[in-house]
């Protein structure tokens, strides 16, 4: 990584330490990650409406690197992988769906006769749009009937 801070002692030690705790050869996240994809966006920036980037999903190359930085929490590390490397669309169950990566958040989509249920919707107007797309794309175009909000974020409460 460009421009990366030199973990201090303290830090990587602890990072060792972690290491060689956690059961590193199950790997059953990164399939479990993979399960009911549906399809992801065509270009991976998410732009405002007036071009501006709100959310790249090609900006963590770095992430492709299995094993994490001394500077970095391995188990962190792993977690931002999977959420870096398995994005867009996927299908939970019958009827529900997810967006996933577009932002910091997970959206679900419950599909019902008379439209989207909306649980939980991404930090942003316009990646939750982006996100939306990618539903009426694969799933068809339905009005959204509602809108859950199960915690508070920056953006809503």
């Amino acid at each position: 990584m460009e421009n990366a801070k030199q973990a201090t002692e303290f830090t990587s030690a602890a990072n060792r330490t972690l290491l060689a705790e956690l059961p590193w050869d199950d790997t059953q996240d990164f399939a479990a990650s993979r399960q009911g994809f549906i399809a992801t966006l065509d270009d991976p920036v998410i732009r405002d409406e007036n071009g501006r980037a709100v959310w790249d999903l090609s900006a963590y190359p770095f992430l492709t690197e299995e094993t994490a930085p001394p500077s970095v929490n391995p188990s962190l590390w792993r977690q931002s992988r999977l959420n870096a490397n398995y994005h867009g669309l996927f299908k939970v169950t019958a009827g529900v769906y997810q967006i996933r990566g577009f932002d910091l958040s997970v959206m679900s989509i419950v599909e019902s006769d008379s439209g989207y249920l909306v649980i939980d919707p991404l930090v942003t107007p316009r990646t939750a749009a982006a996100g939306m797309e990618l539903v009426y794309q694969h799933l068809g175009r339905k009005p959204i009937v509602a809108v859950i909000c199960t915690h508070s974020h920056i953006d809503h409460w």
